[in-house]
This record gives structure tokens, sequence and C-alpha cells, in this order.
């Protein structure tokens, strides 16, 4: 912190010290955790199956949190800010994306959850990493650029490798969803209407069914 009047500064370290003489003659208050939650990313709180763990993004790491016990543990790879992170059904999976410059690659990143460590770095966005979503079998991901990318990919989980992609159309899409009871049907969303999407894992390929939604905005 800084500041420029010298009266303000002498203020704030007399408030500081008195806070330091408080903690230290009140014996009973202990300070046994820290959360740091910016909350800007959309659906950035995710409770895990085993409901033990909480997982969040703060900035470029993803936090692990042991609920009871605690405790906490950190997954870095990214190299910017983390702009979507998305759990698989079973919990076996995090995917994470992030935000970058323009011009630059914004990566894509598979965890495993068990044993914390990077599975796979997927490069192929641009500038941000809008959506991902896992198929119900964990499969597939499903991963969405923003509005500088509008790119739509299908990626294997077990290899990496991306098997087919498309333009998710000229307005700037706000999320997608696999299908709860599908791997090969999902389902992208813009402010004026969504799409259907159908994989054609065979012919890689991948194919939309426009939705209508007129005058009503998402």
């Amino acid at each position: 912190l800084f500041f420029n009047d010298t009266a303000t500064t002498e203020i704030y370290t007399r408030s500081i010290v008195g806070s330091v003489r408080c903690v230290q003659e009140t014996e009973d208050i202990q300070l046994t955790a820290v959360i740091g939650f910016k909350g800007n990313v959309v659906d950035g709180l995710i409770l895990h199956p085993d409901n033990e763990h909480l997982i969040y993004p703060l900035g470029s790491t993803i936090v692990v949190r042991h609920v009871i016990s605690r405790t906490q543990q950190f997954l870095r790879g990214h190299d910017n800010e983390i702009s979507v992170i998305t759990l698989s059904s079973s919990g076996k999976y995090i995917a994470s994306g992030q935000r970058t410059f323009m011009g630059f690659q914004a990566d894509v990143i598979i965890w495993n959850f068990e044993t914390l460590s990077l599975i796979h770095r997927l490069k192929l966005h641009k500038v941000l990493v809008q959506g991902l979503s896992f198929s119900h079998n964990e499969l597939y991901l499903a991963s969405l650029g923003g509005e500088d990318d509008k790119r739509l990919v299908i990626w294997e989980v077990a290899t990496g490798k991306g098997l087919c992609g498309n333009s998710a159309g000229t307005d700037a899409v706000n999320q997608l969803k696999f299908y709860n009871n599908s791997d090969d049907q999902l389902i992208t969303v813009r402010n004026f209407g969504a799409r259907i999407w159908k994989v054609d894992y065979v012919n890689k390929k991948i194919s939309p069914t426009e939705i209508n939604l007129g005058g009503m905005k998402r």
C-alpha cells in the first residue's frame, strides 16, 4: 500500500500496531486458514463428488481445499489468469482454461485429480478460453474460444488430441455443455440463440442445428 499523505500513513501505521497488540493479547483467536476467492469465474467454485474437497481458481492457480482438514493443495501450470474451470462427472479429471494477450495462445490443461498432476496441455485457442465441458463418460472434452477465437474443439481426454472442430458462429458464445446422457451431442448458448452440435467421431466432423429464440435474450 502506498500513501502520498504523511498523516494518512501515520494513522494507518498506528492502526496496524494496535491490531497486532490486540491479537497478541487475545490468545483465544487463532488463524487456522485463509481463502482467497475472486468469484469472477462462472461456476468457479466446485464441490468434488467426494463431498470433501472444494476446487476453485485463484489467479493463475487452482486451489484444492480439503474441507474437513482445512488443508490446501495447488495446481500450477497456467501463465495467466484462469478464465474457466470444470470437473468431470466422477471427479477424476479437472480441466481449466486461461486468458492471455492478443495474438497469443490460451492454454487448456487437463489435470488428474487423484495425483494432482498435469496430464495434457492443449494449445489451439487464442486470447481466451470461454468454456469447457467433459462428456458424461469422461472420454471427451469440448473447449470454446472467446470472442477473438470463436472456435469449438472436441478433444480426446486419453490422448490429448484434437478430434474435430468448427467455428462456433459470428456472435460471441457464452457457454457450452455436453448432454448428460450423450457424448456426441452438446449445446452452445449465446445472447439471442443457441446451437445443438452433433459430433461425428468417425468422419471427424461437428455440425450445428440452429435454435432461434427470437427476441428473448438468454
